[in-house]
């Protein structure tokens, strides 16, 4: 290997493991082929090439980072089967890709924060944020230092992302209580700041989202006048101060007006008033926005002189989300939107297993928006998390969990089962109905038998799955019912559809389980 320097360990261990079947020489460049990406208009440091014939492969990148993204691509291509002769272009569609943990509720586990952060980089990610709602010295107590204890974890995670070559971003929500006039106010942030930084961190996030649009203190009022004026100075203090302390560091802001046209008074005014070089976060239209469209990132653009950096809040689903588990792919973002920002962040649910699912489909869509393709990235990354042998099992439940502000069609599978049942017994076909009915609730009873096992994602979704299971019963006793036209059977069902309805978990949301009933009870 022509090495600029010496790789990572996780480097290493990649290059180890795929070089068991695959003769690998990475050859290192510095010229246009390599570093200029033609479609964005950009010189990069990840782009590669892979040239493969039989069990030969030669990379050509610039630095290690790329050689990583590489080294990961082949991997998958090995791991789904899919390597074959010829010489692939690589090269993202965003600068920016990414996630943060950015929820209200149960912060995750130390190890669920490595665990996503290892399976986000082989999937081709870049980015994380640290902002954990709940995390107090994030935001209630943002004044005090963290002890020792937590920051020895927050530099494995440094380290950890180090390692995956992704930038690691710690963030800071001082807003619910900031006296914006206070001297000690911002000494006590630039303090925390200092500390973070002696750990390791370059890039910062200073979040002013979910507070007072008003200034809270007579004096910041006085000083002032509006909150805009408050946060362009303290944003302009505090990036000012960062750039004295290292010349490296990075800037990321949240605004407390993060969604909507991108034209309006506060996030206008903000925008042109401090450095083009600090990035801003923008949910697009709304707070979960169905929709990310490229027209809208150029209003913002004008209207602000900055690219959004997109806060997408999707999986997330806390607050009046909390009966949902958001588990679908990602849609609905227009494919040339890298053109129009600097990339998206998408913010997780407090489930971190389950999370890793639709990650990897924005992971995907990041990438190669131009060839993304929702179904086929939404089968792989149920792949990569539940495994190869359990995929089609999760599917059947996976297929009733599309309930989101995508506003994605549920239940399709089911749905086209059910349809393909009825149509058969209309047609007078019931040997033909019963085998399609048998071989749906089979694969229906084998998806309960794996949701049922003692796994971190199952017990995960144990809220929906209680749910589901009682929809597996009510399923079961409607076609033991058109077997036996056991009136029995109807009051047991009756029941069920009771016992479900009653169930706070959402899936299926467009079933309604009592037409259904009637539909198939009236085939009889």
């Amino acid at each position: 290997m022509n090495e600029k320097s010496r790789p990572a360990v996780v480097f290493e261990k990649l290059f180890d493991n795929i070089a068991n079947g695959y003769n690998i020489e990475i050859v290192y460049k510095d010229s246009e082929h390599v570093v200029y990406c033609k479609k964005t208009h950009r010189v990069i440091d990840e782009k590669y090439i892979l040239s493969v014939s039989g069990k030969e492969v030669k990379i050509y990148c610039s630095c290690e980072k790329g050689a990583f993204r590489a080294l990961c691509d082949l991997a998958k291509r090995i791991d789904e089967n899919t390597v074959s002769d010829g010489e692939y272009i690589c090269s993202p569609s965003f600068a920016v890709r990414g996630y943060i943990e950015g929820f209200y509720g149960t912060p995750w586990s130390h190890e669920n924060r490595k665990s996503v952060m290892e399976l986000m980089a082989k999937n081709r990610m870049n980015t994380v944020y640290y902002a954990p709602k709940d995390d107090l010295f994030h935001r209630d107590k943002w004044r005090e230092n963290y002890p020792e204890d937590a920051l020895t974890k927050l530099k494995e995670l440094v380290d950890c992302a180090s390692e995956y070559y992704m930038d690691f971003y710690w963030c800071i929500a001082p807003g619910l209580s900031m006296k914006y006039s206070g001297k000690t106010e911002f000494d006590a942030l630039i303090e925390k700041t200092k500390q973070l930084y002696s750990i390791g961190i370059t890039d910062f996030g200073l979040l002013l989202d979910d507070i007072d649009e008003e200034l809270t203190f007579e004096e910041d009022k006085v000083a002032f006048d509006e909150t805009v004026n408050a946060h362009i100075e303290l944003i302009n203090r505090y990036y000012s101060v960062l750039k004295e302390i290292d010349s490296s560091i990075r800037l990321t802001v949240c605004p407390t007006l993060y969604h909507g046209k991108g034209n309006e008074y506060y996030i206008s005014k903000l925008g042109k008033n401090i450095p083009t070089l600090v990035s801003l976060f923008w949910t697009g239209r709304d707070i979960c926005s169905r929709e990310l469209t490229s027209p809208e990132a150029v209003r913002f653009i004008e209207s602000t002189y900055h690219k959004p950096l997109y806060w997408d809040n999707y999986p997330v689903n806390d607050c009046s989300m909390y009966n949902e588990m958001h588990i679908s792919p990602i849609i609905n973002r227009d494919p040339d939107l890298y053109k129009y920002s600097e990339g998206i962040i998408s913010n997780c649910m407090e489930y971190a297993e389950c999370s890793k699912i639709p990650l990897i489909t924005v992971a995907d869509y990041l990438w190669d928006s131009e060839n993304y393709d929702p179904q086929k990235s939404w089968e792989s990354a149920i792949r990569q998390v539940v495994g190869k042998e359990n995929a089609e099992n999760f599917i059947v439940f996976a297929d009733h969990l599309y309930t989101s502000c995508l506003k994605d069609a549920n239940s399709r599978r089911m749905y086209e089962s059910l349809d393909g049942i009825k149509e058969a017994f209309k047609s007078g076909n019931k040997e033909k109905a019963f085998a399609l009915a048998e071989n749906y609730l089979g694969k229906m009873n084998a998806c309960r038998d794996y949701l049922k096992r003692d796994l971190p994602i199952c017990r995960e979704i144990s809220k929906w799955s209680e749910k589901y299971f009682v929809s597996c019963d009510i399923l079961n006793r409607i076609f033991e019912y058109i077997k036996t036209s056991d009136e029995k059977l109807i009051s047991e069902l009756l029941l069920l559809v009771e016992k479900y309805e009653a169930m706070p978990a959402r899936i299926s949301n467009d079933v309604n389980i009592r037409e259904e009933l009637k539909n198939l009870k009236n085939i009889n």
